[in-house]
């Protein structure tokens, strides 16, 4: 069975002009390190793309890191619910019609329960501490951290402005 190759994207230095590959390009918003070094220069790049961690709030966090797994969760309730809605029309019956609407807000409120308690369970998890430990670390640096905010902004909800203004009390 062959490999799947991963999908990059290509990019030009702004400083040397050299190739280099970015997975994280083109999926919209991701979290991580926002600066990778040049393979040929070795001068750091920003990816506007990708949000420091420590920056945002822990639910922003989790919206972006699963974004396509809970697209794909929310159009299925939508096609379930469009189904239901075309059995309606197909049949004039009332009580079915009620009945079947009662189960389509039943699935919406079971997705909403499980997105819930996934992303509670995941903001509590190794894998976010220690993303937002890294995160942490290289907002440490002063210039890379004015740098970063300049761009990006804080969320008045994240642990990097929790940590600065508890810090200066």
């Amino acid at each position: 069975m062959a490999k799947k190759m991963k999908d990059y994207n290509v990019f030009r230095c702004p400083y040397c002009s050299c190739e280099y590959f970015d997975e994280d390009a083109g999926k919209g918003k991701t979290v991580g390190n926002p600066v990778i070094s040049c393979p040929n220069c070795g001068k750091s790049i920003l990816r506007k793309s990708v949000l420091e961690p420590a920056l945002i709030r822990g639910s922003r966090y989790f919206d972006i890191k699963f974004a396509s797994l809970y697209r794909k969760l929310k159009y299925g309730v939508i096609f379930i619910y469009a189904v239901f809605l075309l059995l309606i029309v197909m049949k004039a019956d009332l009580l079915l019609s009620l009945y079947l609407i009662g189960m389509a807000l039943l699935i919406y409120i079971a997705y909403e329960i499980i997105r819930v308690v996934h992303m509670r369970s995941f903001l509590k998890s190794d894998e976010y501490y220690s993303e937002i430990a890294f995160s942490l670390n290289r907002l440490s640096d002063k210039k890379y951290a004015e740098m970063i905010t300049e761009i990006q902004g804080i969320d008045s909800s994240s642990v990097y402005f929790y940590e600065l203004y508890s810090s200066k009390q």
